[in-house]
């Protein structure tokens, strides 16, 4: 999945699938049934293969961690390791989007839960 993330090659169906129009046509190249997403916008994502309970490789401070439905998989204890990692990584004010049936309450309580549009997510301390 990391290799195929990194190509920036979607299917129409994969690109119906909550993408509107307009940032499709913005971002990304249709080249026969595929949608190729734009350079200006591969280079400012870089993906990696990691093990969450493991140890990490050393990685830049982020502005925003999309960690959705992994964390359902980890006992107590894996959760606030792994929730505090996050921590360490995010930038002041980062945040941190979670699947929904996932939270930081009782694991981690210094990310402060916020709400918009139905979904929730947290912030670092700033």
């Amino acid at each position: 999945m990391v290799e195929r993330s990194r190509t920036g090659k979607y299917m129409q169906i994969e690109v119906n699938r909550g993408m509107p129009a307009p940032l499709l046509v913005k971002h990304f190249l249709r080249t026969g049934l595929e949608w190729h997403i734009k350079d200006d916008v591969k280079k400012l994502v870089d993906f990696q293969q990691g093990n969450l309970a493991g140890d990490w490789p050393s990685l830049p401070k982020m502005d925003i961690i999309l960690l959705r439905n992994v964390m359902i998989y980890f006992d107590t204890d894996t959760k606030k390791r792994i929730l505090q990692r996050m921590r360490g990584l995010l930038k002041p004010g980062g945040l941190l989007f979670l699947g929904a049936a996932e939270t930081t309450l009782n694991l981690d309580n210094s990310y402060e839960r916020l709400t918009a549009e139905g979904t929730s997510y947290y912030r670092s301390p700033l």
